[in-house]
């Protein structure tokens, strides 16, 4: 648990994303990566109480999808033994993506994330909270950032801290300097009893696609050995990282240029 909490210092070090009388609600999923960041956000808000007297407020949500039947036995016994309150929220979410599976019986990813998101900023505007939290870490930034460049042509990922206007609420990402390796490993640590993921696209997209290829051909590839590493400094690296510009110097749109017609 050190391991992360230190993620989350060095992060916020970066992004000065969490700051003193915030009050953080952590969209608790039942995996691994959001239930060991709500659990790793209290103890930094004990650490940061003690070190600087900062008042941060963390709070679960866990939104019952109600997709297929999901026994939470386990799961809350093992909430309580370690002190940690999650609201749990019921929800149509899954009567209404039922509704609009595809031919092929897969969900459409862009409306369970839209109809999640609407429920937790509801949620959070009840409960005065101004900064949602998700359990994305690095190798979900890298993985967004070769789907974007691959898929669509755009050198781009993913904000550690995005603020939504129109209702007033910043989503953070507290872990986004932590590996996946390193929440798999305290999770087995602590013998968290996960809920596993019903979603009946899982291991079937793009992104699991993605995490697999780079697996294989990079991080236990012995030749690009430092690749995870470099991926991450790549991503931090604002001064060393080189795109094209016009023939001044000037960052522009050069690709209505290039395909201009002469």
């Amino acid at each position: 648990m050190r391991r992360l909490v230190g993620g989350i210092i060095r992060a916020n070090n970066a992004f000065d994303f969490i700051k003193d009388g915030d009050k953080i609600g952590v969209g608790v999923s039942g995996g691994k990566d959001s239930t060991l960041l709500f659990m790793a956000l209290k103890h930094y808000a004990d650490f940061m109480k003690h070190k600087k007297g900062w008042d941060i407020k963390i709070y679960g949500i866990h939104i019952v999808m109600n997709y297929y039947d999901v026994d939470y036995t386990k799961y809350k016994k093992w909430l309580k033994e370690n002190d940690l309150k999650v609201k749990f929220i019921n929800s149509t979410v899954g009567d209404a993506l039922k509704a609009k599976l595809s031919r092929k019986g897969k969900v459409q990813c862009s409306l369970c994330a839209k109809l999640k998101k609407a429920i937790m900023v509801k949620e959070a505007k009840k409960l005065g909270i101004n900064k949602l939290a998700t359990g994305h870490h690095i190798d979900d930034a890298i993985e967004t950032f070769f789907m974007n460049l691959i898929n669509e042509g755009r050198i781009n990922t993913f904000l550690p801290d995005n603020f939504f206007d129109r209702n007033d609420i910043h989503l953070i990402r507290p872990f986004i300097l932590i590996k996946e390796s390193d929440t798999i490993s305290v999770c087995k640590k602590l013998k968290i009893p996960v809920i596993k993921n019903s979603c009946p696209n899982e291991n079937t997209t793009q992104r699991q696609y993605m995490k697999e290829f780079l697996a294989k051909n990079f991080y236990t590839n012995p030749k690009f050995a430092a690749s995870l590493r470099n991926f991450q400094v790549a991503l931090l690296n604002g001064k060393q990282s080189q795109l094209w510009f016009d023939a001044k110097g000037k960052k522009k749109d050069l690709l209505a240029k290039s395909y201009r017609n002469h």
